[in-house]
Formats: C-alpha cells, structure tokens, sequence
C-alpha cells in the first residue's frame, strides 16, 4: 500500500514538473510567433501587453526528485530524472532543497514613468534641403540705376555674346554698340522721363529691358541729334557768346564747359559696329538755356559731298520740345578739300530756324 501512494505521489509530482515545463515553452512559443498576451509577474495572464525577451526554468529544488529509498523487497525508489539546461548556468551549484523553483520571466520595461524613458523628440518635421538654382554660364541681364545731372547708368552683361553689336533704345532716343570682350557695356544715358524704361537687342534676337525712376530729369533741357552710317555729324554748344574754339564751346572732343560744371555733351554709339546708330545729347540747365547756342556740324568729304545727309533732331525745351524732326541737308559739291557744313539748332523759342548754310572748306 505504501508503494502505490509513494508512486502516486511520484506521478502526480511528476505531471506537475511536466504540466509547468509544457505552459513554458507553449508561452515562449506563443511569444515567438506574436502572441500579444502576456504573463504578469503573479503568473496571471495581463490584459497590458509587454514583450517577453525569454523564459527558462531555475531554482529547480523544488523539482528536485524525492530522496530515494529502500523498499521492503530491497530495491530502490523509483525517481524523475531532470536534465540541466542553460538557461540558468550560475544555478546549477545552487544547493537544492532551500526554496522554490519559481519560473522566471524577463521583459522589456513597461513602466509608466516618462522620466525613465528617453526623450523622443515628436515635434521634429522632415525639411527639405533645395538646391539653389544654378545661374546659367550665359545668362544675360540689363540694369538702370539713377545717377546725377538727370543721368542713369546703365549696364549690360552678356558674357556669351562678346564683341557683338547691341541696339539700346529709351524713348525715341536709339543706338549702337558693342559689347566688350567680356560681354559688357556701361555708359551714362540722358533721362528723357522721369520713368526710365530702356531696351536692348543683343545680336541673337536676345530683349534685355531695364527701369528706374530719375525725378530731376525735367530740371534740364537737352538736344538729341541721331543719325546712322559713318561718323561725320557733330554737335557744338557754345556758352556766354563763345565763338569756334574759345573757352565755352562744347564739342564731342571738349564735352565739358570749366565755367558751367553742369553743362555737358555725350557721345553715343559705335561707328565701327554693324550698321551703326549714333548719337549725340546736349545737357545744360534750363536756367541756362536760353544763353546757349546750337549748332550741327556736317563733315564734307569724297562720299558725302554732292549728296543729301540727314539727322533726326528732338530738343526738350522750345516750341518743338519732344518733338523728332528731320533735318535733310544738301551737300555741295565741294572740291578735293574737307571741310564741314553748320547748321543753326533752335534750342528755345527765341532761337529762330536756321535761313541758310554756312559752308567751310578746306583748300589747301
């Protein structure tokens, strides 16, 4: 009778050992393929998920087979073999029989305190770097500034167009150059409006166009004299009753008068670019306007003697003031020597128009 509650003790022992074995591994294999359930530290399954990391049995006294005995026929106890494993290796010189096996568990941390964790920044947005766009190598452009006098300046830059020939117009002023070997072109223009708008036609069809605003404009009177071909129409002024070559007579050689700083002629164009478009622009105040006397000079020579030259002519002061006009001029026919032809500019209303030519040769 001892025997069998003896070897009932043993199964029932036993199935238990079996039965806790089999719960762990079905849980650790539950885990491995996502069971989102998890065991809480009473044994009890959670409701609050926590991923188990792993699970091994240790402190196994408690499984520990019973002391084997001596039975009256003389053999031994049965006993349950238990294996090692090496989930627990620092256990197995644990002395057995001082406590319970428990099975153990190691999760990650799911605990509810924030300042446990590691700051995650939330408010972190993507930015998106954008390349600046690059400036193409032949990119052209145009600028107008305001300058003093009534001026602005103005400047191109078509650094793949060097040498080439350019047509700049503002109002009904309009002429040729050429740009540079770097594909530049600057110079001081004249304001005809207190908004300046100005264009330029490079050779490949290219519109560059430029503005800016000049409010002393007005304070000025100016004559335009533009004409196209070779270079023989010149403008003079001629200030305080100055005469051909005195002190007070501006040409495109002596732009400036010493005495009346803000009087001055400006050249404009290229002769040598294709189809050439020139012109020449008389600024004085317009204080002075009326001391100061206009005259177009008209060089006589093989190709022009005997034929008709003609000018557009616009002054900004006097009865014809924003007016263009065309001037014609007959050439005579004027012998082997160079010379030049004046004429007589109105430039205000007491200047009256010219009555006649005065004709100049040289005949030496």
């Amino acid at each position: 009778m001892w025997v069998r509650v003896m070897n009932r003790q043993l199964i029932i022992r036993g199935v238990a050992v079996s039965t806790a074995a089999i719960a762990a591994s079905v849980f650790a294999a539950g885990q491995f393929f996502g069971d989102q359930s998890a065991i809480a530290p009473s044994g009890v399954v959670s409701g609050d998920a926590t991923q188990v990391r792993g699970a091994g049995l240790v402190g196994g006294s408690s499984f520990s087979p019973p002391p084997q005995t001596t039975l009256p026929d003389g053999s031994k106890s049965p006993s349950l073999a238990f294996l090692e494993t090496d989930s627990a290796p620092d256990q197995a010189a644990a002395p057995r029989g001082s406590e319970r096996g428990t099975l153990e568990f190691t999760a990650l941390d799911s605990s509810q305190d924030k300042a446990a964790a590691p700051d995650v920044q939330s408010d972190i947005s993507p930015v998106l770097a954008l390349a600046e766009p690059e400036t193409p190598l032949c990119a052209s452009e145009m600028t107008a500034s305001p300058a003093i006098d009534g001026l602005f300046e103005l400047r191109i830059s078509a650094p793949c167009n060097t040498g080439e020939r350019v047509v700049v117009s503002h109002g009904d002023l309009a002429f040729t150059t050429k740009l540079d070997q770097e594909g530049k072109f600057s110079a001081y223009l004249p304001a005809l409006s207190a908004t300046v708008a100005v264009d330029a036609f490079l050779s490949d069809d290219t519109l560059l166009q430029a503005s800016t605003e000049v409010p002393d404009f007005d304070q000025y009177a100016r004559m335009i004299v533009q004409w196209s071909g070779e270079d023989t129409l010149a403008l003079h002024a001629y200030h305080r009753g100055a005469t051909y070559g005195e002190e007070g007579h501006i040409h495109s050689m002596n732009p400036f008068d010493p005495a009346l700083e803000e009087a001055f002629l400006v050249s404009l164009g290229d002769s040598e670019a294709l189809e050439p478009m020139l012109a020449q622009v008389y600024s004085v105040p317009l204080a002075q306007a009326t001391d100061t006397r206009l005259q177009l000079e008209l060089g006589t020579s093989a190709q022009t003697c005997g034929n008709d030259l003609s000018a557009y002519v616009m002054s900004t002061a006097g009865a014809q003031a924003g007016q263009p006009r065309e001037l014609r001029v007959a050439m005579p026919a004027c012998g082997t020597g160079d010379g030049f032809v004046q004429v007589d500019l109105p430039f205000d209303a007491a200047t009256p128009e010219a009555a006649g030519l005065e004709f100049t040769a040289d005949q030496s």
